[in-house]
């Protein structure tokens, strides 16, 4: 039965956002240019990290393909930093130019989501925007791209419409090409009314596309002072690869331990640190919450006192936000029940003092 369910999984894998089989491979490229991407190598403020760095010619073949990360910091829409407990995280998979990203702002800020409460502080981990026009370079044949996501809005917005309209602070990196014959590119974004403080993009271990984790972080007031609040947004990679014939090795597990390997680094741990929240699309189309690379999240996720575990998707429960915050603190999820025009549903992450800590304010 699980081999049937294995097969299923395959064959409707493309409505989970991840896109078909990317494209056969061409011959290796000289090592002399192997490892060499100019979206990458832009001066910028923007960081970069490789989980397994025997990755890196390959990466680069994606890397190739796409243009550059796009990265706006804005200023703070109050003087001090917000409390922690009146920062809201959502994690959504916005499919492309499906997802309707402006209405689910205003209605996050009209407190549609919270139960009347407006929210004026928040950062969004988005999956699968996705950018068009002359930024994405032509395609070489010796780089690689994935399928296109189609049909679709030739006049939606994407990620510049979105940085330019929003006023909002935007982090936006691509991890793969939206198809060899189109200029466009997709990837993972870290949208705030916060100012975005060291972003970082995470090459992860590599399976069957690139896939490119996000850090950043905000500044938020709690009791014991001003503290650093990282986030880090993932979309991970729903299939293998064809030697494998794409569902016999679940590579999630791998990529999740390459992600909390990094949080044990100094950046997620040291005194300025008041926690961190980790969320995104784990793809976690076989299993669900059973899988590896959930229970790894999840055993991390020391203060996520209680999470809603209905389905996400017509494939199940693949989206998740799990948080490790400073003593005192405890957050809750929730899965909304728009769609917002996506294939996903947005998990939103409240965080709460814990009534058991004993904490007071100063």
């Amino acid at each position: 039965m699980r081999f049937f369910q294995a097969l299923l999984a395959a064959a409707t894998i493309s409505a989970c956002a991840a896109s078909t089989v990317a494209l056969e491979q061409p011959a290796q490229p000289t090592p002399t240019a192997a490892t060499r991407c100019e979206s990458r190598e832009i001066p910028s403020s923007i960081s970069w990290h490789t989980a397994e760095p025997s990755d890196a010619v390959q990466l680069a073949r994606w890397c190739r393909a796409v243009g550059a990360p796009l990265f706006i910091s804005a200023s703070s829409i109050s003087d001090a930093p917000p409390a922690l407990d009146e920062f809201v995280t959502v994690s959504w998979n916005a499919h492309l130019a499906e997802g309707r990203l402006s209405t689910l702002i205003d209605d996050l800020r009209a407190g549609k989501l919270t139960n009347g409460r407006p929210v004026r502080h928040f950062a969004l981990l988005v999956q699968e925007l996705y950018r068009r026009g002359d930024g994405v370079p032509e395609f070489d044949a010796n780089d690689r791209s994935a399928f296109a996501i189609v049909p679709r809005d030739p006049d939606a917005a994407d990620v510049e419409d979105y940085a330019e309209s929003l006023g909002l602070s935007f982090l936006y990196v691509p991890s793969m090409r939206n198809g060899a014959e189109l200029r466009e590119d997709r990837g993972n974004a870290i949208i705030s009314t916060e100012p975005l403080l060291d972003p970082m993009a995470i090459e992860l271990p590599l399976a069957r596309q690139r896939r490119v984790a996000l850090s950043a972080a905000v500044m938020v007031s709690t009791p014991a002072g001003a503290r650093r609040i990282e986030l880090v947004n993932a979309h991970l990679e729903p299939l293998s690869s064809p030697r494998t014939l794409w569902i016999f090795k679940n590579p999630r597990g791998r990529q999740v331990r390459a992600i909390l390997d990094l949080l044990e680094t100094p950046r997620f741990t040291n005194d300025r640190v008041g926690g961190v929240v980790l969320g995104g699309d784990f793809n976690t189309v076989l299993g669900g919450d059973r899988e590896e690379g959930y229970r790894h999240a999840r055993v991390w996720s020391t203060s996520l006192g209680s999470e809603d575990r209905r389905d996400t998707h017509m494939m199940g429960r693949l989206d998740y936000l799990f948080f490790k915050l400073s003593d005192g603190w405890v957050a809750q999820t929730t899965r909304l029940d728009d769609r917002f025009g996506s294939d996903h549903h947005p998990i939103l992450g409240l965080v709460r003092r814990d009534a058991g800590s004993g904490i007071r304010e100063p």
